[in-house]
Order: C-alpha cells, then sequence, then structure tokens
C-alpha cells in the first residue's frame, strides 16, 4: 500500500476541525485507532489566534451515555462551552430523545447552536461502528439526525489496513507516557531508538488489532522492562535495549495482548440453565443480531441473507426484545 492512509485522514480532520463554517464532523474508526488522539494533536496544530474566532478555544469530550437529555440542560452545556469545541464520543449511544433534542440544537442559519438561545460554539461526533450501520435509519441512529451530522466525515484506519504511521504513532504514545516524571528513572525515560523494535513494530503492524491500545501496553512494557534489566544502572546501552525488545516479542502476543474467548465469540450462543424459555429465546434473537452484522455487515443485509421480513431484527436488542409477548425465530 503505497498511499498512507493515517495522514490523508489526520490532514483532512485538521482542515474540517477548523471549518469557517462549524459544520458538523463524525469522526470515525474501529476500537482503538486513535480518534481521540488524533483529535487533540490536530487540535494542537490549530494557530491559536484563530481559536476563539472558530469556536476553537478548547476541546471537551463527553460521552454520549453521560449526554444532557433536555432543552434547559443542553443550554446550560452549550453556555458553558463557548467558543469551545464539543466532542460527543460513541454517538450511537445517543438516546431516540437525545438525538431529537440535539437536531433541534443544531438547526441554525447563523452557525451558532442552541434551542431558543443561541451559542458560538461547535459540535464533533466520534464513532467505531461501521458507517452502513450508522446511516441505515433506525438501526443505530434515526434518519434525519445523522443526516444532520454527517456533513463531514475522516475515518481513521486500522494498522491492518494501513501501518505506515505505526512508529510515529509509538513515539506519540511514549511521549503521552510522561515516563520522564518519575522520579529516579529519568534516565530510562529516553524514547527507544531501537532496530530491532522497529523492525518487530512494522512487522506485525496489522496483528495489533488494538490499535492505539496496544501501543499504550508496549510501551509500558518496555519501560519496565529497562527498570527490570538495568537494575542500578541508568546508562541506555544497545544489548540491554535488545533484550527488552526479545522480552516483548516473547510476552506481547502469546500473553500481554488481548485475546477473544471462543465462549464470547458472537457465533457460539451459550445455554444458561434455570432460564425460562421466554428469556433464553430474547437473550438468543439479542445474540443473533449481534453475530448477523458482525457476519453481513448491517441488519437490512443479514435480514435478505437470513429471509427475515425487513425491520424484524432491528427489535433484536436489550430492552426490546424483551418487551415481546409473543415471538417466532423467523416472523
Amino acid at each position: 500500500m503505497n498511499e498512507n492512509l493515517r495522514k490523508v485522514a489526520f490532514d483532512k480532520l485538521k482542515v474540517f476541525l477548523a471549518n469557517p463554517g462549524r459544520f458538523c464532523l463524525v469522526v470515525l474508526g474501529g476500537r482503538g485507532v486513535g480518534k481521540r488522539y488524533n483529535i487533540e494533536k490536530a487540535f494542537d496544530s490549530i494557530p491559536s489566534n484563530r481559536s476563539i474566532e472558530l469556536g476553537l478555544k478548547k476541546i471537551v469530550f463527553v460521552k454520549a451515555d453521560s449526554f444532557a437529555d433536555s432543552k434547559s440542560k443542553i443550554n446550560v452545556l452549550f453556555e458553558a462551552n463557548q467558543g469551545n469545541t464539543i466532542i460527543i464520543e460513541d454517538v450511537e449511544d445517543l438516546t431516540e430523545k437525545q438525538q431529537k433534542l440535539l437536531f433541534e440544537a443544531l438547526s441554525t442559519s447563523d452557525g451558532r447552536f442552541g434551542i431558543g438561545k443561541k451559542f458560538d460554539l461547535r459540535i464533533i461526533f466520534t464513532s467505531s461502528k461501521d458507517i452502513d450501520q450508522l446511516r441505515t435509519d433506525n438501526e443505530l441512529l434515526v434518519g434525519f439526525f445523522w443526516d444532520r451530522i454527517s456533513q463531514l466525515i475522516v475515518e481513521f484506519p486500522s494498522y491492518t489496513k494501513d501501518n505506515h504511521s505505526i512508529m510515529l504513532d509509538f513515539r506519540g504514545t511514549w511521549k503521552k507516557m510522561n515516563f520522564e516524571e518519575l522520579k529516579g528513572f529519568e534516565a530510562l525515560a529516553a524514547y527507544p531508538n531501537n532496530a530491532k523494535l522497529q523492525k518487530f513494530m512494522e512487522a506485525n503492524a496489522e496483528k495489533f488489532v488494538g490499535g492505539f491500545r496496544d501501543l499504550d501496553k508496549i510501551a509500558c512494557m518496555y519501560f519496565n522492562y529497562r527498570i527490570f534489566y538495568y537494575a542500578e544502572s541508568r546508562k541506555i546501552v544497545e544489548e540491554t535495549e535488545n533484550k527488552v525488545v526479545e522480552s516483548i516479542k516473547a510476552d506481547f502476543f502469546s500473553k500481554s495482548q488481548m485475546q477473544s474467548s471462543s465462549n464470547n465469540d458472537a457465533s457460539v450462543f451459550n445455554f444458561e440453565i434455570g432460564l425460562r424459555y421466554d428469556k433464553l429465546l430474547a437473550k438468543y434473537k439479542i445474540q443473533l443480531r449481534r453475530w448477523a452484522v458482525k457476519e453481513y455487515g448491517t441488519v437490512k443485509k443479514a435480514e435478505e441473507k437470513l429471509g427475515y421480513r425487513p425491520g424484524t431484527m432491528k427489535n433484536y436488542v436489550e430492552g426490546k426484545v424483551t418487551k415481546e409477548r409473543k415471538s417466532k425465530l423467523i416472523p
């Protein structure tokens, strides 16, 4: 792969983040691709003299499941963040009520947001979900809400698709750890410019399915193995650095990296002894939906492939399926 997809995404993010019209922006990418990291990094690259003018005084991250759920609370939040950018993380976790309120708050003709009162700020949304799920009406989001917020979209690829920037990302990961602040270990906090480490990282980039979480873990392992091998010595030498890398190679994929258990695989349904038929059936339907979306990409495609009537499986979620009085596996 010749094109650095992560760099292209980052360059777009820098431009879209500071767009003069304060258009809504959605930042996509699987868990661990560094959405938050890249937003913070892009924000830091914006000239400070333009920040207030563009509503970029500072960024504030808010989880969707704790977002304001009334008109008054939204206005309080917006007023407290005049001149700021609010990043709503995991947009798919917004309730239908919250989506309707936000749709009203974001409906504007002058670039200012709010319900009744208007405020100068901007809104960014993030999600790790597949874009086809997000833009399918009533699957994860209400259609009119997605239509409103999807004016600008940036998607960050995982390392399985693009590994060009892995060492640059690892350098950023190392820097954010602030190892130099650990008293007595300052000499071991220097970034590891080690050829064997670089070869290991680049050769196995596509296996780092945890993305930035894997980089965090490797950075922590590297620093702690330094402490282990150097003991009382504080002079960095290549021979010892190579021992550190060999220890990481021995531990990471075989022990440290998270591995999905077959018991948690979406294709395996675990029967729970003691549950009534109706509760077992409800749990089965919920897992069937998860498996089908994983297998076919969207609920709509899954229904077509499995022979379900359109719209049936959208109710196979916690809270809805349990309210069904009478159920059949294939209505």
